[in-house]
């Protein structure tokens, strides 16, 4: 049996209406990558490629298991930075070395998988500890 390009378009569009659910989490990705963090960054925080993070991006799929679990971490990061920063002082705080982290970059420590020691950290910030 062949793959006409009729039954290949309406396997496209129920895969499409399958991730109608994603619209959320392309806007958790919106509000992390407007942050600082780059789309391949955040592939690398979440232990995924960034063909993945690129078709959360756009709601063509969701983060599945871990890497969703990932995703919404750095998500409540951002989130807690944004109580004392704008986007852009997220984005500097993210890539400055920090005196608590040992000189070491939050970004660089997020994409190493420390990501305890970064919400931490960032809890700090807000005022959290």
């Amino acid at each position: 049996m062949t793959d006409t390009s009729a039954t290949r378009r309406a396997r496209r569009s129920a895969k499409r209406t399958d991730a109608a659910g994603s619209v959320t989490y392309m806007r958790v990705v919106e509000k992390v990558t407007n942050s600082g963090i780059t789309q391949s960054e955040l592939a690398k925080a979440v232990g995924t490629g960034a063909r993945s993070v690129q078709n959360w991006a756009s709601g063509q799929n969701a983060p599945r298991g871990r890497s969703a679990e990932k995703l919404l971490d750095l998500h409540s990061i951002v989130d807690l930075l944004s109580d004392s920063y704008t986007p852009e002082g997220i984005d500097i705080w993210l890539h400055s070395r920090n005196r608590n982290l040992d000189m070491q970059r939050p970004i660089d420590l997020l994409t190493e998988g420390e990501l305890d020691r970064v919400l931490e950290e960032a809890k700090w910030v807000a005022g959290g500890m």
